[in-house]
């Protein structure tokens, strides 16, 4: 009994001292884009990709500047704070020191190489393309954030060719929250909707869809299409992340039920 009394306390202390140095480790990822084009879905995902991130989002260059509870390792900032972003970069590198910056460009046919301020192009640490699959999307983040460079071959893609022209026009309107209902809304979606769906969760492309479900690629086209407008997203990176998210959801709640039957079983019963 006596060794084990005297175990506890290093024990306790070891685990406390794990505690706060990963408290230590957790960094911040700082993105500068206009509201709502980052979800909460979205930002589920990358903190589940990258479990020692914190993902922190402000919608102007002056807010950036602000201290972060945690350190940030990178600023990703939308390709129209490009500008800014450069002329300011030694006051920002004053506030976050050890911040790396790097750009995320849309598909709207701009190539943010050729940006002016890109002349300069060793100032970046790369740029992530935004309206591409989930994995596309976190494959290239993981490369920056490893240290890496990454630059698309045409500094940004052309419009996709299975996206429908009404999808490729950058909506006024903000990129909506998850919430309950937008979540539960994927059930709404049908058999083969829900097929298409799992399948682009894999990051497979139209044409390995149609294969797979011995489908025309223009079928799968026109699924996607009604699935971006059911789910009242504007891409597939968005459907993916509103995917994931209702995933998540479904776990969560098949273990409350699973807690809340276990806990009713064992409350005494009156005789």
């Amino acid at each position: 009994m006596q060794a084990a009394h005297n175990t506890a306390g290093p024990v306790g202390v070891d685990l406390a001292v794990c505690a706060f140095e990963r408290m230590n480790t957790i960094k911040t990822l700082l993105i500068i884009c206009s509201p709502g084009t980052i979800s909460a879905a979205m930002t589920a995902a990358i903190e589940s990709e990258f479990p020692w991130l914190s993902v922190e989002i402000v919608y102007d260059l002056p807010s950036a500047l602000n201290e972060c509870e945690h350190p940030v390792q990178l600023i990703l900032a939308d390709a129209v704070f490009a500008s800014g972003l450069y002329a300011n970069w030694p006051s920002f590198l004053s506030v976050h020191q050890e911040a790396t910056p790097a750009l995320l460009c849309h598909d709207d046919g701009t190539n943010p190489l050729q940006h002016p301020c890109m002349r300069d192009a060793e100032w970046v640490q790369g740029i992530v393309p935004f309206n591409v699959n989930l994995d596309v999307f976190l494959s290239a983040l993981r490369i920056i954030l490893k240290g890496g460079r990454y630059f698309p071959t045409t500094g940004s893609r052309a419009p996709a060719a299975d996206t429908a022209p009404a999808l490729q026009e950058k909506s006024e309107a903000n990129f909506p929250s998850t919430t309950n209902g937008q979540v539960q809304g994927i059930e709404k979606l049908t058999k083969r909707e829900n097929e298409i769906l799992a399948c682009m969760a894999m990051g497979n492309q139209n044409k390995i869809i149609a294969a797979t479900l011995g489908l025309s690629e223009h079928t799968v086209k026109i699924h996607i299409h009604n699935i971006i407008t059911k789910l009242g997203v504007h891409n597939r990176t968005e459907v993916v992340a509103r995917y994931f998210e209702y995933k998540r959801k479904e776990g969560l709640d098949h273990a409350n039920k699973l807690y809340q039957s276990d806990a009713s079983r064992s409350l005494p019963r009156n005789e």
